[in-house]
């Protein structure tokens, strides 16, 4: 059974790995240990000294961060860059072990996988939720980042949204496999974990 350490960026993060993720890895020979909830703050200085140590006790450690709520970037950063810099702050004998992934732009965005399920459990229309899908190409990961147009702040124009227990919520209905056929990113990353005892 392959140990992992899966640290998060906050306690909707966290849920949705416990909910969700934990069972599902089982049955692949993946366990989860509790989730490491960062608490927001995210910024490749406080995740590389975190995970430098987390690296030490588990088989594998991997992340769930936003990109839209890492702190510090320079100009012109993308998801590949930051997570590349997250491997590169880790000890170089204990790099292989480190799977970093930042979801894009935000834990939200995996919420769009299925408009009309979003739309039930909160209340809202889901034509709204499909007329922004159009907008990009039904590719949830693109919902964009602006601090006025990220996924969060346009559901909480619409719904007074609770993060930690509607995210959850929400993803644990719509299920994995609609997640992750909506959500190419995120899918790549499942893949990997899922053949951590291969």
């Amino acid at each position: 059974m392959i140990r992992l350490m899966i640290s998060v960026e906050g306690p909707s993060e966290r849920k949705f790995v416990e909910q969700v993720l934990m069972p599902h890895l089982l049955d692949f020979k993946v366990q989860v240990a509790n989730p490491q909830d960062m608490k927001g703050n995210i910024s490749v200085d406080r995740v590389s000294n975190r995970l430098n140590i987390l690296i030490h006790h588990y088989d594998y450690v991997t992340t769930l961060y936003d990109f839209y709520g890492f702190e510090q970037k320079s100009a012109g950063e993308t998801k590949k860059s930051l997570e590349l810099k997250i491997k590169n702050r880790i000890t170089c004998k204990q790099q292989h072990k480190i799977i970093p992934y930042i979801q894009m732009y935000e834990f939200e965005a995996l919420l769009f996988s299925d408009s009309q399920i979003m739309a039930q459990v909160l209340g809202i229309k889901e034509s709204w939720a499909n007329n922004i899908l159009k907008q990009f190409k039904n590719n949830p990961e693109a919902i964009n980042n602006s601090k006025e147009t990220a996924p969060s702040k346009r559901i909480e124009k619409q719904y007074s949204y609770r993060k930690t227990t509607n995210a959850p919520n929400i993803l644990s209905q719509i299920r994995l496999s609609k997640i992750r056929k909506k959500c190419t990113g995120f899918n790549t990353w499942i893949n990997k974990l899922e053949d951590l005892d291969n």
